[in-house]
């Protein structure tokens, strides 16, 4: 059985595969790595922020997601009387873990079977 490595000891191992690769790297192969970083860390904020926007879009699909098919439940699929309430008041409250938690609730109550056709999006009316 492998054994798990702490993060210290991660980090040596590859700043240590890192050096060899660099003693064993051709010069051209270096020269692209500099032209590489030198092209790419202007762009970084440009980059960073690109990915905090997709971060930010697939987070809003998926409440828009979970919320729809809140909705679309009837108060009979849950248990107590205030259940829905309950659910749409996490939600709405505390978006992050209300879509995690809504999201394993659906999925251990209610698993979505294999779609046959084209997948169907909520989003996409």
């Amino acid at each position: 059985m492998r054994r798990m490595h702490s993060l210290p000891a991660r980090i040596s191992e590859w700043a240590r595969m890192a050096g060899d690769w660099l003693r064993e790297a051709y010069p051209w192969q270096i020269a692209l790595l500099v032209v590489v970083a030198l092209v790419l860390l202007p762009l970084m904020p440009a980059v960073l922020l690109l990915a905090v926007a997709a971060a930010l879009v697939l987070f809003a699909r998926a409440w828009v997601r979970e919320f729809t098919t809140l909705m679309r439940l009837g108060d009979d699929a849950f248990p107590g009387h205030n259940d829905k309430l309950i659910w749409a008041t996490l939600l709405i409250v505390l978006p992050p873990i209300g879509v995690w938690l809504f999201g394993t609730y659906r999925e251990a109550h209610w698993p979505e079977a294999k779609p046959k056709g084209p997948a169907v999006d909520p989003v996409d009316y």
